[in-house]
């Protein structure tokens, strides 16, 4: 029998989402596992509760949002080694999970406690991991300033609605980028330092379905709006989910390590959370640093 400690955030995700907290239990004790649930009790608990207990553990099963995961991974590589993390997807918008092909929450739970692992590249950013994004700009700030209670009840359209009240009024900064032998200044309205194939529901975005264990990030600007063309596309690419509408206003990128430099600070977000406000920030891939389960999501092993 597989000992499971079963970590979930109960304020991830829709409310509704926790009546099926028993099914998603007993889907794994059904794998012959027994299952310890903990409800996290503040932010970075669940990486902190795998600190404390993983060791007493078989395995861990993640349920929570991208934050949720990404505070769980965070924790899982402070140890000298790092446990299996399955994940069941359940919150507000999903992102590192997007391509899963499962949709019932049993399902995933199943899976979570019966997959294949597989190895993912992280992100360093001036010391501290990320799983999927580093950004700042436009709406990185809209992002952790859309009230709880507003996502929980709205969902996705919750970010659709305050970035569309505060389009106006977003400026553009000014940042000089190095990477490898290149160099680039200029003014952006967005910038991210990703890897994944989807951030805020846009599907192939960054552009290019880029491989998430090549050892390279993907960085992509956004220049700033200049007249009411752009704007109008912006409000096109926000309603249909569809970055390929802003092509022409968009840099990207691939490298292992880039240094970005603000003409002053700048907020920035890590997977969706607060990640303070930097001048300069240095990032960087770690190849391979976690290992995960999340059903056929990533078709390698």
């Amino acid at each position: 029998m597989k000992h499971v400690l079963f970590i979930y955030n109960r304020h991830a995700g829709k409310n509704k989402t926790w009546a099926n907290l028993s099914d998603m239990i007993n889907t794994m004790t059904e794998q012959d596992c027994l299952i310890t649930a903990y409800p996290t009790q503040y932010r970075g608990d669940a990486g902190d509760a795998i600190v404390r207990w993983s060791s007493a553990f078989d395995q861990i099963v993640v349920a929570g949002g991208d934050g949720t995961l990404s505070e769980a991974i965070a924790g899982a590589t402070r140890l000298p080694e790092p446990p299996v993390i399955g994940y069941i997807p359940v919150g507000t918008t999903n992102d590192f999970s997007k391509n899963l092909p499962l949709d019932k929450l049993t399902e995933l739970a199943a899976t979570a406690v019966t997959g294949v692992p597989h190895t993912h590249d992280l992100g360093r950013f001036n010391g501290r991991s990320f799983l999927y994004v580093a950004a700042f700009g436009a709406f990185t700030e809209i992002a952790y300033s859309t009230p709880q209670k507003a996502k929980n009840l709205l969902g996705y359209n919750a970010y659709i609605l305050e970035v569309v009240k505060n389009l106006a009024s977003i400026k553009p900064y000014h940042i000089k980028v190095e990477w490898e032998d290149q160099v680039l200044e200029g003014d952006y309205l967005y910038g991210m330092v990703s890897n994944t194939t989807s951030v805020g529901r846009f599907r192939n975005f960054p552009p290019g379905n880029p491989d998430l264990s090549d050892g390279l990030l993907e960085v992509t600007l956004i220049s700033p709006i200049r007249d009411v063309k752009d704007m109008e596309e912006f409000s096109r690419a926000l309603l249909m989910t569809d970055p390929s509408i802003l092509n022409s206003m968009m840099t990207t990128f691939s490298t292992a390590k880039v240094k970005i430099t603000a003409a002053a600070e700048l907020l920035w977000t890590l997977d969706g959370e607060a990640g303070g406000a930097h001048q300069t920030v240095e990032i960087e891939a770690i190849p391979h640093a976690y290992i995960g389960i999340q059903g056929r999501w990533i078709d390698y092993v």
